[in-house]
């Protein structure tokens, strides 16, 4: 896939620092049952604080970029509201002596998404500006209004003999390992990235559950082992085409897209609606036309339709752990194996016909062959495939083996982990793809031979992908400084990480990874050095092999928040910062985009853990060529209560 979400643990760590403490109440029912409610309720705004960066915007749209990615880009300028959510969440505990239930769910109401009139528009509503955009299509979790049931099981605790046993039916959020700001060992979970970009995001709407049984047996002397079996799969959620955050203008939209035209000429709205090519034509060939449900006045579109997604088994997702605490060291040592179903989109092409007036419904092909005197007049459109894109989620069997630690040194926590990821579906350059599929040129032209080949069957799918495996490491701490700078508490928290990847080459002369739409073409030695024909790279800035996955790449989290209590009639302040550096490569999972940085910082004010209200500012680094959100500066404002 392009660059697409993984800012989602900065903003669930943003997310947990911004939270005040839930406020829950307990009763007693008549039958002894004991149990736990509480309900959070928040309003709040999302404001965009930079201008576009044009660098970002596709040419015909106005800007200098590859087309495919900027309608969200397009739909907010600087100083407007991009989301404004009330949203509600409940939790309800109950449990008995032995057995329990808990469930927690979410109802939101975008204003701002539900209502606006967007200046661009997007595929779902036809690219009509000044109209409201439509979440048709979209995952339900990203829907600009809706509710939701996250969080829905049973438990129970039993002794054994002195061992103590639990157990959890149901949806549940499994979050193995020790890692803190970069996922890790827990990417075998899914994530809600959606969730995470609303104004007051909390980090329990952020880790979705996933329907799963888990155990827990502790077999004493400070051992205990862990294991689940999922019974089900979830994809990671992301934003909807158009929205503020989307990084595709195809991904998570209705049945179709625009990725192909004229690179330079056709903007969004052209390409939607096409144009009549065939009208030129003489009316002698109207009966041929006909015969392949052409006609002269027929404006043909460069709209590729979505074929329905490839989704992975729900069975054969399962994991071990186990724990031991040394009492000598006062260190916790973990072990894990996880076997799981990759939780994010690949782009991928079926060979399929659009059903759309397209020129990707082979019947430009069809009409060349049967009158071959029009093949200079209709060029490269009477060769293109019949063919549709697709998001496929079609990565089985990936494995992780981690190894873990935590302890306590001088008054700092200290944890970390590293872990080895074998068979991770690693997104081919979808330019490479598509480009090479489409027109076959560049490093990926083998692939046109499938797609034009009428002994391919219909319905063959080209998966996007290669297996890679991954090896990470990440060494986190967290210390609290009692009384500093007149505050109550300094709490700092901090991260390192770093990936090295197996079978990732130099993109120069090896499989080009990643890199997002509006890159284009990299030069390549298959069409002699060079980005390809006009229209294909209208950035030359671009023409270059970086931002491409490399085989290694680091960074570093840093946060920290002041506590002062009462400062005003019972109000308490909380001042934080928060700072994220990716110091060095391109990482193929996109938790690492060099020169890539998050700054943000927040005060937050709350009264009896109950009334809060906060305000935040975060800015990204524009010098970070390849972070296709650089442009994406915010502020956000949150009022909310807890019940």
């Amino acid at each position: 896939m392009t660059r697409k979400y993984n800012r989602t643990m900065a903003f669930a760590v943003a997310a947990a620092l911004a939270t005040p403490l839930a406020h829950a109440d307990t009763f007693t029912t008549d039958n002894g049952l004991e149990g736990r409610w509480s309900l959070n309720m928040s309003v709040g705004t999302s404001i965009r604080m930079k201008d576009a960066d044009k660098n970002l915007i596709s040419v015909p749209n106005g800007g200098t970029a590859g087309a495919g990615a900027d309608d969200g880009n397009l739909n907010f300028s600087k100083h407007d509201a991009y989301s404004t959510v009330g949203k509600l969440t409940g939790e309800l505990e109950l449990k008995g002596n032995t057995y329990g239930l808990f469930m927690r769910g979410f109802a939101w109401y975008d204003k701002t998404l539900k209502g606006k009139e967007m200046p661009h528009g997007h595929y779902n509503n036809g690219y009509k500006s000044n109209g409201e955009l439509n979440d048709n299509g979209f995952d339900q979790l990203s829907t600009f209004d809706g509710a939701a049931l996250a969080d829905a099981y049973v438990f129970a605790n039993w002794d054994l003999g002195g061992k103590a046993l639990s157990a959890k039916l149901g949806n549940q959020v499994i979050n193995w390992g020790e890692s803190l700001f970069v996922p890790g060992i827990n990417a075998m979970g899914a994530f809600d990235t959606s969730a995470a970009r609303r104004p007051g995001a909390q980090v329990k709407e952020i880790l979705r559950p996933q329907p799963a049984l888990m155990a827990n047996l502790g077999l004493g002397n400070g051992l205990s082992v862990e294991a689940f079996y999922n019974l089900g799969w979830r994809q990671n959620v992301v934003d909807g085409c158009g929205t503020y955050w989307s990084a595709a203008d195809s991904l998570n939209c209705n049945n179709g897209t625009v990725l192909f035209g004229d690179g330079t000429k056709l903007n969004d709205q052209g390409q939607y609606n096409g144009a009549p090519f065939l009208a030129a034509l003489p009316a002698a060939l109207n009966p041929v036309l006909a015969s392949l449900g052409l006609s002269r006045s027929m404006p043909l579109n460069f709209r590729m339709t979505t074929a329905e997604k490839i989704k992975p088994k729900k069975s054969g997702q399962f994991g071990l752990s186990s724990h031991y605490f040394a009492d000598a060291i006062a260190t916790d040592f973990g072990v894990y194996f996880a076997r799981y179903h990759s939780h994010s989109p690949i782009v991928s092409v079926v060979k399929q016909p659009s059903a759309l007036p397209s020129v990707w419904s082979g019947r430009l092909a069809q009409l060349v062959k049967a009158v071959p005197s029009l093949a200079p007049a209709l060029g490269t459109l009477g060769v293109l495939p019949a063919g549709n894109i697709v998001w496929d989620y079609s990565g089985e069997n990936v494995k992780t083996l981690g190894l873990s630690a935590a302890t306590e040194v001088g008054g700092f926590s200290l944890f970390g982990e590293v872990s080895r990821t074998k068979d991770i579906p690693v997104q081919i350059n979808a330019i490479d793809l598509l480009v090479g599929t489409a027109l076959g040129i560049g490093p990926q032209a083998k692939l046109a031979v499938i797609a034009r080949n009428p002994a391919v069957p219909t319905g063959t799918v080209i998966h996007g992908y290669d297996r890679k495996d991954k090896t990470q490491a990440q060494v986190s701490f967290i210390r609290q400084f009692p009384q500093v700078l007149g505050a109550d508490s300094l709490t700092l928290l901090g991260e390192v990480a770093g990936q090295k990847w197996s079978g990732i080459g130099d993109p120069n002369t090896s499989t080009r990874y990643v890199r997002g739409f509006m890159y284009n073409f990299g030069p390549t030695a298959a069409l002699g050095g060079t980005c390809g024909p006009a229209g294909i790279q209208p950035n030359a800035s671009y023409c270059e092999n970086q931002g491409y996955a490399t085989s290694s790449a680091w960074g570093y989290r840093l946060s920290a928040e002041m506590l002062f209590p009462n400062v005003v009639a019972g109000i308490n302040f909380k001042p934080r910062v928060y700072f994220a550096h990716d110091v060095k490569g391109y990482a193929a999972d996109n938790l690492f985009v060099e020169d890539r940085q998050t700054r943000s910082v927040g005060l937050r004010a709350d009264y009896n853990n109950r009334y809060y209200a906060d305000i935040s500012y975060t800015s990204y680094n524009k010098s970070a060529k390849y972070d296709q959100f650089h442009d994406r500066d915010n502020m956000q404002f949150v009022v909310g209560a807890n019940f």
